[in-house]
C-alpha cells in the first residue's frame, strides 16, 4: 500500500497527480476532490456509472456440495485465508477444523478440531497471517489465539489480554502480528425495561500477544435493539459496522454515508468517499424486510420483529455499506447494503489512495471473504443452503 501524504502542505502536493490521472482516463472517470482537515485526508469521488470489472461466470475453484464428504463437507465456515503459496485455509465452525487445500483444490491437511486442548477450538475463527506467514486462528469461547506455522503445524497458544472487562473477540491480524479485536458489550437483563432502545457500538482494540497488551483503536455506531422484556430484536435497517485490517491500518464502514474510514494507531487518518446521497427507506425495502422476517425468523418472535418496523427509532435512510474488504493490492472493496437478503450485491471499489474505481457485481449466494490480486474467494451457498468454498477470477474493465 502506498504511503499517504500527511499534513496540509503534503495534501496539496498529493492533489495534483490525482487530477492528472483523472484527466487521462477519459470521460468515464470520476472527478476527484482531495482535502486535508486536521491531518485527515478526505478523498471524494464523483458518483458515476463506472464498472471496475466483472467476475468470470465459471469458478476457478469449487470445493464442497451436497454430495461432498470428508474435508470438503463444510458447515458454518468461519474464515478463509489464501497464503503466500496460494494455499487455501478454511475454518469450519461445526467441526472446529482448520482445513488446508493446495492451490488446485486438492486436500493437504487438517489441524485443530473441537476441544479445549492445545491447537483445538470451541469457537474457531480464522484471523489471517503474520509477516512471517504464520497463520493465526482465534477462539472467542476460550479467549485465546493459536499460532500455526506456514506448513500448518501447531506452534503455540496465546491468551487474549483483558482487564476488568470480558476478553475481546478476535477478528483480524495487523501487520506486526498483533490482533484487531472487538470488546463485547454485556448488559444485565434485570437493569432493562421493556421497550427500551439499546444503542450498540463497535469498540475496537489492538491486542498484543507477546508481551500481552490492549489499547483502544476507535469505535463506530452499531445496530439499535429493542428490549421486549424477553429478548432483544433489531431495529430494521440498522446494521453492524464492518472492518478489515491490513498492515497498520483498519478500514471501517458504518452508517448511511458512502464512505470508508481509515484508522491508524486508533486515529482517523483518511476517508474514501463517493459523492452519493444517502438512500431513503422505500416501501419496497419495508416489504423486503417483512418477507425476510416471515421466512427466517421463528414464529414466536415474528410479531416483535414486525412491530419494530413501525418503531420511531427506525431510521429513514438505509445503511450505505455493510461489508468492507481490502485486497492484496490495497484496493478497498465496500459492499453496498441491500435490504433484500437474497439479492445479488454490488461492491464499490476504491484505489489505495482513495479514488473510486467503479463497481463490481457479485451474484446471489456468494459471500466473499478474501480478495487476491485477481480473484475473490469466499463461501457460495447453493439453492439448498449447502456451503461451498469458491474462487472467481475477475477481469478489469
Amino acid at each position: 500500500m502506498s504511503a499517504r501524504c500527511a499534513g496540509r502542505t503534503a495534501a496539496v502536493a498529493c492533489l495534483l497527480p490525482f487530477f492528472a490521472l483523472a484527466a487521462c482516463e477519459g470521460s468515464g472517470s470520476p472527478a476527484v476532490t482531495v482535502a486535508d482537515s486536521a491531518g485527515v485526508r478526505v478523498t471524494v469521488s464523483e458518483d458515476v456509472e463506472r464498472v471496475f470489472g466483472s467476475l468470470d461466470s465459471i469458478p476457478s475453484l469449487s470445493l464442497g456440495g451436497a454430495d461432498a464428504t470428508g474435508p470438503t463437507q463444510f458447515f458454518r465456515i468461519q474464515g478463509i485465508h489464501v497464503d503466500s503459496e496460494s494455499r487455501i485455509w478454511v475454518a469450519d465452525g461445526q467441526s472446529g477444523d482448520l482445513r488446508i487445500f493446495e492451490p488446485d483444490g486438492s486436500y493437504w491437511k487438517t489441524r485443530g478440531g473441537r476441544g479445549e486442548g492445545p491447537g483445538e477450538f470451541m469457537q474457531i475463527r480464522l484471523l489471517g497471517s503474520t509477516p512471517g506467514d504464520s497463520v493465526l486462528v482465534g477462539d472467542g469461547a476460550l479467549d485465546r489465539v493459536t499460532v500455526f506455522s506456514p506448513q500448518g503445524e501447531f506452534v503455540r497458544t496465546e491468551p487474549l489480554s483483558s482487564s476488568d472487562r470480558p476478553a475481546p473477540r478476535p477478528f483480524d491480524v495487523f501487520g506486526d502480528g498483533s490482533i484487531l479485536g472487538q470488546l463485547p458489550r454485556v448488559l444485565s437483563a434485570a437493569s432493562l425495561e421493556s421497550g427500551q432502545i439499546l444503542t450498540d457500538s463497535v469498540e475496537l482494540v489492538r491486542v498484543g500477544l507477546n508481551p500481552p497488551s490492549i489499547q483502544p483503536y476507535g469505535s463506530a455506531h452499531g445496530p439499535l435493539w429493542i428490549w421486549t422484556g424477553r429478548s432483544q430484536v433489531p431495529v430494521p435497517f440498522t446494521v453492524n459496522a464492518s472492518f478489515d485490517a491490513i498492515g497498520p491500518e483498519v478500514y471501517l464502514v458504518s452508517g448511511p454515508e458512502f464512505r470508508v474510514q481509515v484508522l491508524e494507531g486508533g486515529e482517523l487518518k483518511a476517508v474514501h468517499a463517493v459523492d452519493r446521497a444517502p438512500r431513503p427507506v422505500r416501501d419496497a425495502d419495508v416489504e423486503s424486510y417483512r418477507t425476510f422476517v416471515e421466512e427466517y425468523v421463528p414464529e414466536q418472535m415474528r410479531a416483535d420483529y414486525l412491530a419494530a418496523l413501525q418503531h420511531e427509532a427506525r431510521p429513514s435512510t438505509l445503511p450505505a455499506y455493510d461489508r468492507v474488504l481490502v485486497s492484496a493490492s490495497g484496493n478497498v472493496w465496500a459492499q453496498v447494503y441491500d435490504p433484500e437478503i437474497e439479492a445479488p450485491h454490488d461492491w464499490d471499489v476504491f484505489g489505495p489512495e482513495g479514488r473510486f474505481l467503479g463497481r463490481i457485481h457479485v451474484w446471489t449466494g456468494m459471500y466473499p471473504l478474501s480478495v487476491t490480486e485477481d480473484a475473490i474467494v469466499g463461501v457460495w451457498r447453493d439453492s439448498l443452503g449447502v456451503e461451498h468454498v469458491r474462487s472467481y477470477r475477475f477481469i478489469r474493465s
